[in-house]
């Protein structure tokens, strides 16, 4: 304890550090953005998250062991942000990764727009041919290629 402060006060403090959760004011401002969102503003927000995405896989990249795939890296990190999902031998090869809790990627990603274009930047990074599709319906797949192809 600080000398010159009080043990109640200390203690006080203690008890609201843990009583509150991580203060975000960028979720609800990026929802209440997203909103009502021209175009153009949503086309920027889909950029923007999408070269996050892509510095964020080069990151992990760059810090993981060379013997890491890419589908099992990017089914580990879904897994890790709370985002179910389902890796499946692909058609010809490879690996699909199937997200379907639409609920869970907008908990992770405050909306669609933004998880989308961030989640196919990642997927890109970890392999350039991997490709992302967005269904209407909302589900989400990434399929990697088997390497080399």
């Amino acid at each position: 304890m600080r000398t010159g402060t009080s043990f109640a006060r200390d203690w006080q403090l203690i008890k609201v550090a843990r009583a509150l959760q991580r203060h975000d004011v960028t979720r609800p401002l990026v929802r209440e953005l997203l909103v009502d969102a021209p175009p153009a503003l949503a086309e920027q927000v889909a950029a923007i998250s999408g070269r996050l995405g892509e510095e964020d896989g080069r990151t992990l990249l760059t810090r993981s062991e060379e013997g890491f795939d890419p589908p099992t890296l990017m089914e580990g990190l879904l897994l890790m942000w709370g985002i179910p999902c389902e890796a499946k031998r692909a058609v010809g090869g490879g690996t699909v990764i199937i997200l379907g809790d639409m609920a869970a990627v907008r908990e992770a990603f405050v909306d669609e727009r933004v998880a989308a274009p961030y989640l196919a930047g990642y997927a890109r990074a970890l392999q350039r041919d991997a490709v992302f599709k967005h269904a209407a319906g909302g589900r989400m797949t990434i399929r990697f290629p088997p390497r080399g192809e």
